[in-house]
């Protein structure tokens, strides 16, 4: 009996977003400086024809690839789609890049020095469509152990860095907009970058040693349970700028009180009160997954451990701990993604971070700035998401995958 594979639901809706915006949005918008209001350029009108077909083909055939994608015999036609619809998103990002690249140069202008090409909001929808697609086709190959799969991602991972690399260094990116900003604050770009992850490091690591043990404890002694996350609770719904402001007025006393305290940072503005607010926003998802991660304990195999003759500690480490640690770092991985994000703001009190060209972006009404702070902080995100994602995966007993 014939079997009818299953549908990317997922997937189509990643195509016809990235396809639709290409085709219905603004690929690069021309503007006389980089202030001015520009005029929006189809991706037809900013390409060569040849370019905007090879595209239009690519996301026709990655949307026929979400047509058969699984079943539950693995037929060619199955690993062909999941191999294309891995593979394709890629492809089709870097053929995105270069045809920037191509509008970017063509549109220089000798007698306009000031001339700007800024990236349009079709670039931007079509990766955001592709990158849904691929996540989809990517979880249905990770399920895949065997070498060729492996190799498959290595070898996708390696080409698609070394591909960026060559089209940042011969394909005309550098005339952008976006490039033109960065090359006239390359030097405060990357001290704003580690900025941006040290207190982001800070304050989830701060978030960690505190949420650990108070997740851990509260898996112990069930009573301190609901005081625990009501209180955590409250404090994610205290907005970010308002929980900044109420530790102004106390670190500035402090700081005051004890002079020398101020040559370490403490102070009412700055990185410090940064990093006190966001470990606060951390805490409520590494504690919660820290407790779930415990209770997902059966007692059976506690009580295994202990017929084996196992102490408190070598229970906790041998059998309670591996257990509990994939959604441990899930919690984990949350919490980083969201103080990634939330850093940006912490710009507003002079801790730094990608936030500063937001908000100067902000103020000079120039976009091509405030992408300058967005696109990495996103970029940092989702990097982030992906290395927990591969720690969750390594530490998960195979009994439990």
């Amino acid at each position: 009996m014939s079997e009818t594979p299953k549908i990317s639901r997922v997937g189509l809706v990643g195509v016809a977003l990235g396809l639709g915006g290409l085709l219905l949005a603004d690929f690069v918008v021309l503007r006389p400086n980089r202030l001015a209001p520009g005029e929006a350029v189809s991706v037809f009108q900013a390409i060569e024809a040849w370019r905007w077909f090879m595209l239009v083909a690519g996301f026709l055939l990655l949307g026929l690839c979400c047509l058969r994608v699984d079943s539950v015999r693995k037929s060619v036609a199955v690993q062909v789609a999941t191999m294309l619809g891995v593979a394709l998103p890629p492809v089709l990002c870097l053929g995105l890049m270069a045809g920037l690249g191509y509008a970017a140069t063509s549109n220089l202008d000798a007698a306009n020095p000031f001339l700007r090409v800024s990236v349009g909001s079709a670039f931007w929808l079509a990766v955001l469509g592709l990158f849904v697609a691929f996540t989809d086709f990517y979880q249905r190959l990770a399920r895949n152990a065997h070498l060729w799969a492996l190799l498959v991602r290595l070898g996708l991972l390696v080409g698609f860095l070394g591909g960026v690399a060559l089209i940042l260094q011969y394909g005309g990116l550098g005339n952008l907009s976006l490039a033109k900003e960065y090359a006239g604050r390359s030097h405060r770009f990357f001290v704003e970058m580690r900025a941006h992850l040290a207190i982001t490091g800070l304050a989830v690591g701060s978030a960690a040693v505190i949420g650990l043990p108070l997740g851990v404890l509260m898996h112990r002694w069930r009573r301190i349970r609901n005081t625990s996350l009501s209180v955590l609770n409250i404090v994610q719904t205290i907005p970010s700028l308002a929980l900044f402001g109420l530790l102004i007025a106390p670190l500035a006393w402090l700081s005051a009180q004890a002079p020398g305290l101020r040559e370490f940072g403490v102070r009412g503005i700055g990185w410090l009160p940064a990093v006190i607010a966001l470990g606060l926003y951390a805490l409520l998802p590494i504690v919660r997954n820290t407790y779930a991660g415990f209770e997902r304990l059966e007692t059976a195999v506690v009580e295994a451990g202990r017929g084996m003759g196992m102490d408190r500690m070598q229970l906790f480490f041998k059998v309670e701990l591996p257990v509990a640690s994939p959604i441990i770092l899930n919690g984990l991985r949350i919490a980083g993604v969201q103080i990634m994000g939330n850093t940006a703001v912490a710009a507003l009190i002079g801790a730094g971070g990608f936030g500063v060209f937001i908000f100067q972006g902000l103020g000079q009404s120039a976009i091509d700035l405030i992408m300058l702070g967005a696109v990495p902080t996103i970029v940092l995100a989702v990097a982030l998401d992906l290395v927990f994602q591969v720690l969750t995966r390594a530490v998960t007993p195979r009994g439990l995958e």
